[in-house]
């Protein structure tokens, strides 16, 4: 069975689908986490985000939008505090949470937050496949 990979997301309004695609791309790469087993995660307020969907779309993976109350649970396990983010959100980092959350539980992070001016992204692996 191949690993379950979830990639957090956090991107600004208007985020381009290239930008997402190409640090998803550069993430999942480092990390050896093949795009087959990858799906995205973001907050259900970004929902309208046509970048996002596009991106999604250009990788051949799954997106899925989750509510800000999930990413709070699993909070206190993701290393980055982004002051900003924490001040808009409620975590410090929406990529690390998402991914976490998406993962499921006992999921850990493969990859903390890595960030362009535009959006940033985290790998997380399911707690099943990590042992």
């Amino acid at each position: 069975m191949s690993a379950r990979y979830a990639a957090g997301i956090g991107a600004r309004r208007g985020v381009a689908a290239e930008a997402v695609v190409d640090l998803v791309r550069e993430v999942a790469s480092r990390h050896g986490a093949p795009l087959s087993s990858l799906t995205l995660f973001t907050l259900e307020s970004k929902a309208d985000e046509a970048g996002l969907r596009q991106a999604a779309e250009t990788l051949g993976v799954k997106l899925l939008f989750l509510p800000l109350e999930a990413l709070k649970a699993r909070k206190g396990a993701a290393p980055t505090h982004s002051p900003r983010v924490q001040a808009m959100f409620g975590v410090g980092s929406v990529a690390e949470a998402a991914a976490l959350v998406g993962a499921g539980p006992g999921s850990r992070l493969l990859a903390p937050r890595v960030a362009t001016p535009y959006v940033a992204c985290a790998l997380a692996i399911g707690a099943e496949e990590s042992e």
